[in-house]
């Protein structure tokens, strides 16, 4: 796993999922896209005994709906409780006591936005980026 800053997003595992994200909910109902990342995530073997990993794709995931404004109570109850009970803190607290308090403060912070009325509903698409068979002209 690798790590640059105590935010949500500031991980491999957020960064590398944002496209799972948006194709899954792209090309499904949004029940439908939670339960074929969830398997996608089991199957790549993560699971919440790797609590580290646990919480990068969790919250980032919990992040990507309220963004888009289709956030399910049970996401959010669930990233709230993972917040409230320190759950994925562990490896922080080894970083030392400053990049603890910063990830405290961000995960506090995340807590209130997940809390907070989400944005409108928005359109999710995806980039495809296509090598073209022809030359032009």
């Amino acid at each position: 796993m690798g790590t640059w800053n105590a935010s949500i997003n500031g991980n491999d595992t957020a960064q590398d999922l944002k496209k799972e994200y948006q194709a899954a909910f792209f090309y499904n109902d949004v029940e439908a896209a939670i339960a074929k990342i969830d398997a996608y995530i089991r199957q790549d073997g993560y699971d919440e005994s790797n609590e580290a990993e646990w919480c990068d794709y969790y919250y980032s995931l919990a992040d990507f709906m309220w963004k888009h404004g289709i956030l399910t109570d049970e996401v959010k109850i669930r990233a709230v409780e993972m917040i409230d009970s320190g759950f994925g803190l562990d490896l922080w607290e080894e970083a030392g006591a400053k990049t603890f308090e910063k990830r405290q403060k961000v995960l506090a912070e995340f807590r209130g936005k997940l809390l907070s009325p989400q944005p409108p509903k928005k359109k999710i698409s995806i980039k495809l980026y296509l090598n073209p068979i022809f030359k032009t002209g």
